[in-house]
């Protein structure tokens, strides 16, 4: 792309107009099918020829000699003292590698799977399987580290009964990547046969996976009806205009009027978010939550701050951006066909934000055209997955280590200068913005608050929820993870935002009233059982069936049908434990233990390894008062694992309901060493601790918990009681004011 003058571009951007706005669905398109990317090239050449160099077109292609780019000429690669071979017999490439058991076996290669900064390659079954190889090409030039063999995994030992293993479910790519790298994908599992049908039109990312069928387009084209919504196509991801016009005083474009393309983020979103698709149904233009579930910004996804951990891709970032905030899309950055940033440098950015004001060394504090001038690594580090793909944080933050002091997130300034002190970092960063930064908290700081437990954790919660400065992604994510504040105007809080326009708010809403007492959640989930996003009324049936009895007349017809889309979306997922387990977990709680029972052992015949079902299972078992076989399971449990703290914690409130008070005591005592974090197992092993004539040894292991891990309701609520009925009412006292400062109760 050409870049015009400096002086040029701040004219032109006092006029510029962004398509920032509203996306557009015709919801009366289900019927259009695919007709293939190739015909579009016949109209669209430009556009086509942009999309043949990028990614999307490379997803994935049927392996030859054409888009294989590993070296398969008779090569190998060593990993932990095992060799692999990589070879072509006649036109077909193949593996040579160990299979699940051990044993050493020929793979033939049937697609490649990416190709650039890495190409995988999937490996076909008869039962219609297809698994990623671990064995990557790093397809970067030879002088940046590239054209080698390289592990996935990187340095650690995946071995043939690891769960990361090649041809387990967690690399099964029906599943786990072929939406999103197929056009018009259907996993089409068959739970009886426990094989897969799958389907694709096309295998790469094309045209119509991002503009929906385009056989009504092609219609479109025979007359070119203006009265056709969309030309044909379901959906628009165009949008209206509106004015952008520079704020001098802020030295950035500020919208005339602020509208959100939610049509065309989502769109993105389905391959761009970390979720979990649990329908094969899907259809253009509607919303991202009627056929996904994406992981919450929580922190075993993504730091305290919000920025980035795991592989969680973009969106998750990009909604909690002042970009977003602002009706910012994905393509006023990218070019949509060839996803190549629409200007190099720090050219993009000036695009929009004053370089006078910010493309100088007085706002960088870096010599110019340095690494550290350029705005992308500073307000949009890099984190580098699959051992060698960097992937920029699309929050589009202000780098805070002063921050970082405090919370212990990362900051960009590190990432450069991992020679410093994050000390250093702050200390320098404070002298030169402080003066300049927002006087408003930063959400980091809030969620840092709650997080501690502190008397400034409900406060700082709310004010997190009431505000409409911070990003509702952040709020969806603080209601569901810090639904132990119960206070009343938290409380009021979550229930406002039960009715939210925005859907992960709903959702997040909706699991936080589950924890609220049963009279409350049940007339107030009820409600959602019929809710337009099928997400929702999912997470609804399956927070309402331990209430089931508790239904109205009303009420019971509407959970009924939303329990049968919900098991019949778990069975679709019988390729994996999860399938199962949730299935029977929902079962359980509303009444129909025996067919759970035999979900659990169907479960552990094909995932064996998966411990849940051990520990679900025996607690089915108990419920019936089948205690030998409850034992039984946890047994068998404990020989696969026999560091998990759950399995011992079930086994020792089976030995005490035995009256077996010895072994009950020693097994609680190993759960809670296993998991000293976990509040349940402390708080349990402390009770037992207690009912044994030990009230002292269980104040000091519920107070060596508060201590280590902060304040938590169940804990306080342990030593309250206990301090209660030994008559220790300062030390009662002391820890009713704790709790009721903490969590507003």
């Amino acid at each position: 792309m050409k870049i015009i003058a400096v002086t040029s571009l701040l004219v032109l951007l006092v006029t510029l107009f962004y398509c920032c706005t509203e996306g557009r669905v015709n919801k009366k398109a289900n019927t259009l099918t695919n007709v293939g990317s190739q015909k579009c090239q016949i109209c669209h050449k430009k556009e086509f020829d942009a999309y043949l160099s990028s990614d999307h077109s490379h997803a994935m292609d049927t392996a030859s000699s054409k888009t294989v780019l590993g070296d398969f000429n008779n090569s190998f690669f060593i990993y932990y003292g095992d060799t692999s071979f990589f070879y072509i017999k006649g036109d077909r490439y193949f593996v040579n590698t160990k299979d699940s058991t051990g044993v050493k076996k020929e793979f033939p290669v049937s697609f490649t799977f990416g190709w650039k900064p890495l190409q995988q390659y999937l490996v076909k079954f008869d039962d219609g399987r297809m698994q990623a190889l671990p064995f990557c090409w790093d397809t970067r030039p030879k002088e940046k580290g590239g054209q080698r063999w390289f592990h996935i995994y990187g340095k650690e030992k995946i071995a043939p009964d690891d769960e990361l293993f090649w041809m387990g479910y967690n690399q099964n790519w029906n599943y786990m990547c072929a939406d999103c790298h197929t056009t018009n994908f259907s996993k089409n599992f068959n739970a009886d046969e426990n094989t897969f049908h799958s389907t694709w039109s096309e295998s790469k990312v094309s045209c119509e996976s991002c503009h929906g069928p385009a056989s009504g387009h092609l219609q479109w084209t025979e007359n070119k009806n203006d009265n056709t919504a969309f030309k044909g196509f379901p959906i628009s991801l165009a949008a209206r205009s509106t004015k952008w016009t520079m704020d001098n005083s802020k030295g950035t474009m500020v919208p005339e009027q602020i509208l959100f393309n939610d049509t065309l983020v989502e769109t993105c979103a389905r391959c761009h978010a970390r979720a979990t698709r649990f329908t094969d149904e899907y259809h253009h233009g509607e919303s991202f939550l009627q056929s996904h579930l994406p992981a919450n910004v929580n922190t075993d996804n993504y730091y305290i701050d919000g920025q980035i951990k795991n592989e969680d891709y973009e969106y998750g970032s990009f909604l909690q951006s002042k970009m977003y905030a602002n009706g910012v899309t994905c393509i006023n950055c990218h070019d949509p066909h060839s996803m190549q940033l629409k200007a190099d440098g720090n050219h993009l950015c000036t695009s929009c934000h004053s370089p006078e004001k910010f493309d100088v060394t007085a706002h960088t504090h870096h010599s110019d055209n340095s690494t550290g001038a350029q705005c992308a690594n500073c307000h949009m580090p890099q984190t580098a997955y699959m051992t060698i793909d960097n992937r920029r944080d699309h929050s589009i933050r202000i780098p805070r280590p002063d921050l970082s002091l405090v919370s212990g997130s990362p900051n960009a300034c590190n990432k450069c200068h991992t020679d410093k002190s994050v000390n250093w970092a702050a200390e320098n960063f404070t002298s030169w913005y402080a003066k300049k930064l927002p006087e408003e908290k930063n959400y980091a700081e809030l969620l840092y608050k709650i997080s501690k437990f502190t008397s400034e954790s409900e406060s700082s919660l709310y004010d997190l929820l009431v505000s409409k400065k911070y990003p509702a992604i952040i709020k969806a994510a603080a209601v569901e993870r810090f639904n132990i504040f119960s206070s009343n105007r938290i409380t009021d809080q979550v229930l406002l935002l039960s009715s939210n326009n925005n859907v992960n708010v709903r959702l997040n809403a909706l699991r936080a009233i589950g924890n609220l007492a049963p009279e409350r959640v049940v007339p107030l989930i009820g409600a959602m059982l019929q809710d337009s996003i099928k997400a929702i009324r999912l997470e609804a049936v399956f927070i309402l069936s331990p209430y089931k009895s508790q239904l109205g007349d009303d009420a019971k017809p509407k959970f009924e049908a939303a329990l049968k889309e919900y098991l019949a979306a778990q069975e679709s997922l019988s390729h994996r434990p999860e399938g199962f387990l949730n299935r029977g977990i929902i079962l359980a709680q509303t009444g129909s233990v025996d067919e759970a029972a035999q979900l659990y052992l169907k479960g552990i015949k094909l995932f064996s390894k998966f411990i849940p079902f051990y520990i679900n299972l025996a607690d089915v078992y108990r419920a019936q008062n089948k205690a030998t076989l409850s034992k039984e399971y946890i047994d068998k449990g404990l020989n696969i694992q026999p560091g998990n703290a759950d399995l011992h914690y079930a086994a020792g409130l089976w030995y005490i309901r035995e009256k077996d008070v010895t072994h009950g005591i020693a097994e609680l005592h190993k759960a809670a060493a296993l998991n000293p974090s976990g509040a349940s197992i402390v708080y349990g092993y402390a009770i037992s601790l207690f009912s044994t004539g030990k009230p002292k040894d269980a104040i000091i292991v519920l107070e060596n918990y508060l201590a280590k891990n902060g304040n938590n309701p169940q804990v306080l609520d342990g030593l309250i009681s206990i301090s209660q009925d030994t008559k220790q009412a300062d030390k009662a006292n002391h820890y009713i004011t704790i709790r009721k400062s903490v969590f507003g109760y």
